[in-house]
């Protein structure tokens, strides 16, 4: 069995254009309106739709959703320099994938070890 781990952006559109407003909420709408999550993709939902989200790292809940404004950051913004050409803005990119990487193993590391299940 081949297994990927996505990062997605996930909308829900629930009464954002004409023909939706009236439209019943699905019963499996888990938060309400205007909260997706998971539910949304799994059960086909009409009204959710959702992008990529390259050059992030997240921290997810139990269900693998990350839940509020701090458990992800993604490379852009105030991260990009203004004025910036493409070469040295991959240059930065690659950079930003390098300390993800290298946190993402630190954080294993330190559970091991606060958790007292090192091998050290």
């Amino acid at each position: 069995m081949a297994i990927t781990h996505l990062l997605l952006e996930v909308f829900c559109s629930y009464g954002w254009e004409e023909e939706c407003k009236g439209s019943d909420v699905p019963e499996f709408c888990k938060y309400g309106i205007n909260l997706p999550g998971y539910h949304c993709i799994g059960n086909e939902c009409p009204f959710v739709t959702y992008t990529e989200t390259p050059d992030s790292i997240a921290c997810t809940e139990k269900f693998g959703e990350v839940l509020g404004e701090d458990g992800w950051i993604g490379f852009g913004g105030d991260m990009e320099p203004d004025g910036v050409n493409e070469l040295k803005r991959e240059e930065l990119r690659e950079l930003w994938k390098k300390i993800c990487q290298r946190k993402v193993l630190e954080a294993y590391e330190e559970y091991m070890l606060k958790a007292g299940l090192s091998k050290e």
